[in-house]
C-alpha cells in the first residue's frame, strides 16, 4: 500500500523522508536500491546532501536521488547532445518562419525548462504533460487571443518533425519515452516528494515506478499546490489512494499566522483536510497602507508579491531606501564593484594590497581622469608585490586619492547612488543580504523571520474567477501567509485590486 505523507508548512517533510531512508538503511537496504524523486532539482539536491552527510555516503552511492526528469534521462539512455537546446528551438522557429520562440520570455518557476517564454511552446507542452488534446487546451487558454489555432497546430507538427529528423528530445519527450518504454528501475524503497506539483504524465511515470518497488512513500501538500496553470494535476494527488499520515507539528508558523492562514485555506472546496499545530509563540500580524511603512532596518526579511510586476516594484522601492537585497537569487550589488570599493577605501586608510586586488580597482577607474593613459593595464608591475596609493601614484599612473564615489569613475551613477545610500544606512556590503525579494511562486519552500506580503493581484476581477481558480488563488496566498517564523506584515493593495484575505 502507498504511504501518503501530508506535509503542511514547516512540518519537516524532507526531514521525515530522510528518516524513512535511515530506517531502511539500518535494515540493510543498499542505498542504490532507494530512490528519492522530487519535482524540482532544489528539493532533490537538498535531500541528497542531507543523506550524504548523515549517512556518510558519496553522491555515486545515491544514484536515484534526483528529479523525475533526470531519472527519465538516465534510464532511457540518450546522450546530452540529443537534448533540445535554445539553438535548436531557434532553428525550428526560423525554419517555420514564425519569429523567435523566446521574444516574450519570462521566469516561470520550476517550469522554465519547458520553454514557457513563448505561447506556442507553452500550450504545446501543457497539452502533452496534462495529456489533454491540444485543441482543448487552446480553447480553454486565456492566451488563445495571442495565437491562432492554425498556427499553433502548424508549430506543433513542425516541432515534432524537426525532433524526429534530428533524433532530438525535449524534457517532455523523456517522460513520454520512460512511460512508453517501461524503463523503471527495480527499487526497494521509493519516496516521491512535492507530489502536489506533478502533471498527469509525471503521475503515469510515478505509478510505473511504484509497481516495481516494495515500499512507496508519496509526500506533498495540496494546500501548497500553486502550479495548476502550468500543468500540475492537483486533483490526482488529492484523490490518491493510500494510507494517509499528516505531519502534525509546524516548526515555523506562530499561532497568529496559523489562525489567519487556516481561515483562508478552509475556504478551498477541493482539498485534503489536515490538522496540524503551530509553534507556541504567538507571533505578530500587522497591516499597512503602503510597503514603505514597513521597517526593514533590522533582521532577516522576505518580501513577497503575487506578480513579477509587483516584485519589480518592491525591488525599486527597497533600492531607493538603501538596503542590500537578493532578488531571485541575485544580489542587488555587483560583487566586483563591492570588492573594488572595499579595497579602495582600505587603501585610503594606508593599507597595501596585492596586484590582483589593485587590478580590480583600476578596472573601475576612468583613463585620464583617475589613471593616466597607458597605465590601466599596470604594465611592468611586480606581480608578487604589495602596493598602496603612494606607490601607485609614483610609478603606475594613479591620479586620485579621493573617496570611492569620485575615484571609481566607471561605477554607474545609479549603482553609486544606491551603494552610497546603503552605506549611509549602515548596511554591510559583504556577506549575504538580509532582505530577499520574490514572487510567491518562486518562494515556495522558503522562509524568513519576517515576511512582508503584498496583496495586490492582477487586474482580472475576483468575480470572474471560476471556483477552481478561486481555490488556486487561495492556495497562492496561503503559501505567502505561511513563510514567516516571527512577524507577518500585510500590505493593502497599492496599485489596483487586491486579494481579500479573511479578517
Amino acid at each position: 500500500m502507498i504511504q501518503i505523507f501530508l506535509g503542511p508548512p514547516g512540518t519537516g517533510k524532507t526531514e521525515t523522508s530522510i528518516r524513512i531512508v535511515e530506517k531502511y538503511l539500518e535494515k540493510g537496504v543498499p542505498p542504490d536500491r532507494i530512490a528519492y524523486l522530487a519535482f524540482t532539482r532544489r528539493a532533490s539536491l537538498e535531500a541528497k546532501h542531507r543523506a550524504m552527510e548523515r549517512f556518510n555516503l558519496s553522491s555515486s552511492e545515491l544514484p536515484y536521488f534526483r528529479t523525475l526528469h533526470s531519472l527519465a534521462y538516465l534510464q532511457i539512455g540518450i546522450l546530452r547532445n540529443q537534448i533540445m537546446n535554445r539553438k535548436n528551438f531557434e532553428e525550428v522557429s526560423q525554419w517555420l518562419k514564425i519569429g523567435t520562440f523566446f521574444g516574450n520570455e519570462q521566469e516561470s518557476g520550476p517550469f522554465k525548462d519547458f520553454g514557457y517564454g513563448d505561447k506556442y511552446l507553452e500550450l504545446i507542452n501543457i497539452a502533452r504533460i496534462t495529456q489533454i488534446p491540444l485543441k482543448q487546451i487552446y480553447k480553454e487558454s486565456p492566451s488563445r487571443h495571442l495565437v491562432t489555432w492554425q498556427n499553433l497546430e502548424y508549430v506543433a507538427r513542425g516541432l515534432s518533425h524537426y525532433k524526429k529528423v534530428h533524433s532530438l528530445f525535449d524534457y517532455t519527450d523523456m517522460l513520454e519515452q520512460f512511460v512508453l518504454g517501461g524503463f523503471s528501475p527495480k527499487l526497494e524503497v521509493v519516496i516521491i516528494d512535492e507530489a502536489q506539483d506533478l502533471s498527469s504524465l509525471q503521475w503515469q511515470m510515478v505509478h510505473q515506478i511504484a509497481k516495481k518497488a516494495d515500499h512507496v512513500y508519496i509526500a506533498g501538500d495540496d494546500d501548497q499546490a500553486i502550479y495548476r496553470w502550468a500543468g500540475a494535476d492537483i486533483d490526482h494527488f488529492i484523490n490518491l489512494d493510500g494510507q494517509v499520515h499528516t505531519l502534525s507539528q509546524s516548526f515555523r508558523i506562530p499561532k497568529s499566522h496559523h489562525q489567519l492562514s487556516q481561515r483562508l485555506i478552509k475556504s478551498v472546496f477541493n482539498r485534503r483536510d489536515k490538522q496540524f499545530l503551530p509553534r507556541e509563540e504567538e507571533g505578530a500580524v500587522s497591516w499597512y497602507r503602503h510597503s514603505e511603512q514597513v521597517n526593514l532596518s533590522d533582521g532577516e526579511w522576505l518580501l513577497l508579491a503575487r506578480t513579477v510586476r509587483g516584485a519589480n516594484q518592491l525591488e525599486e522601492e527597497v533600492r531607493s531606501r538603501g538596503y542590500l537585497y537578493d532578488y531571485e537569487g541575485s544580489s542587488s550589488a555587483d560583487s566586483k564593484v563591492i570588492q573594488a570599493i572595499t579595497i579602495w577605501e582600505k587603501m585610503r586608510d594606508g593599507n597595501k594590497f596585492p596586484v590582483a586586488d589593485i587590478r580590480k580597482v583600476y578596472k573601475l577607474m576612468r583613463a585620464h581622469d583617475q589613471v593616466a593613459y597607458g597605465f590601466k593595464g599596470l604594465q611592468g608591475i611586480e606581480e608578487d608585490g604589495l602596493y598602496g596609493i603612494e606607490d601607485l601614484q609614483e610609478s603606475f599612473g594613479l591620479l586620485v586619492d579621493s573617496p570611492w564615489e569620485t575615484a571609481l569613475g566607471l561605477v554607474s551613477e545609479r549603482d553609486s547612488r544606491y551603494i552610497g545610500a546603503c552605506l549611509k544606512k549602515g548596511e554591510k556590503l559583504t556577506g549575504k543580504p538580509r532582505v530577499r525579494i520574490s514572487t510567491i511562486h518562486r518562494a515556495k519552500g522558503a522562509q524568513a523571520e519576517n515576511v512582508c506580503l503584498m496583496t495586490d493581484v492582477s487586474k482580472r476581477s475576483n468575480s470572474r474567477w471560476t471556483s477552481s481558480e478561486q481555490d488556486d488563488e487561495a492556495r497562492v496566498f496561503y503559501v505567502g501567509l505561511t513563510r514567516a517564523k516571527q512577524t507577518l506584515h500585510l500590505v493593502h493593495p497599492m496599485h489596483g485590486s487586491g486579494y481579500d484575505l479573511p479578517a
